[in-house]
């Protein structure tokens, strides 16, 4: 088994960068390992309250875009010091006998967590809330998971050197609705260059996902580029789904 890498981001167009995340889970084949990074704006679960989550009157004065995923989980700000991966796998292909949720956070997930392993090169990480992981007691990551058939995917944030004051003031943390049985350790993020006190650059980051993934999942890795049918695919999702007010507002 192979595993395909795509170093591909479209960091001003947030709507796309959401849309290919979709658009490589229906028409790619095999495993594939994205890296990317928006521009700023407010990521939304499929179902988060806008108006439990979201300083709503703030992104707009400060021209954030709001985009809403179609996995779970909290919303979640980006910017360019925030890196987020993707993972997508056929499961039909993998031999491992976890499916489900189990699958995405019991097996793909150790992906994640080795990876901020390489670039820490520590194992003060620790998982809470089956898919929030944490590094010297600081969120650095939030991740979510999404099954289409066989195809299995992983996405999620990695907090590298965001602008931490900017996050506070888009989003309501802790959110007016969060549930009692949460941890919320969820809501104590720290970038991981400040918690290692030193530089991380985004090739960094990249070689310790490809590493990371390829040897969970046993497979030799090739760098390619998104073809013609999943961009297009990406660009039709992009405007007739993801920058529709009525899917974007779906839960106010």
């Amino acid at each position: 088994m192979k595993l395909r890498v795509l170093i591909a981001e479209f960091p001003q167009d947030p709507y796309l960068n959401i849309a290919i995340d979709e658009a490589l889970l229906i028409k790619g084949r095999g495993s594939i390992l994205r890296i990317w990074r928006n521009d700023k704006s407010v990521i939304l679960g499929i179902l988060s309250s806008i108006r439990d989550e979201v300083n709503l009157d703030f992104i707009r004065s400060a021209g954030i875009v709001m985009v809403r995923r179609i996995s779970g989980g909290g919303t979640v700000f980006h910017d360019m010091g925030n890196i987020n991966y993707t993972i997508i796998v056929d499961k039909k292909d993998d031999k491992d006998q976890l499916t489900g949720i189990d699958y995405l956070y019991g097996k793909l997930l150790k992906g994640t967590i080795n990876a901020i392993k390489i670039l820490s090169n520590s194992s003060e990480i620790a998982v809470y809330n089956d898919s929030d992981i944490t590094f010297k007691g600081y969120k650095v990551s939030g991740n979510a998971g999404y099954i289409y058939g066989n195809r299995y995917m992983l996405h999620g944030t990695l907090l590298i050197s965001t602008d931490l004051n900017l996050m506070h003031k888009a989003l309501i943390i802790p959110p007016k609705n969060v549930k009692r049985n949460v941890n919320m350790i969820k809501y104590k993020v720290n970038n991981l260059s400040a918690l290692l006190n030193k530089e991380i650059n985004y090739k960094d980051v990249i070689y310790a996902f490809t590493k990371s993934f390829s040897e969970l999942l046993e497979s030799e890795i090739y760098e390619d580029e998104i073809n013609n049918e999943e961009i297009e695919l990406a660009y039709n999702l992009s405007r007739n789904k993801y920058m529709r007010e009525d899917f974007i507002n779906k839960r106010l």
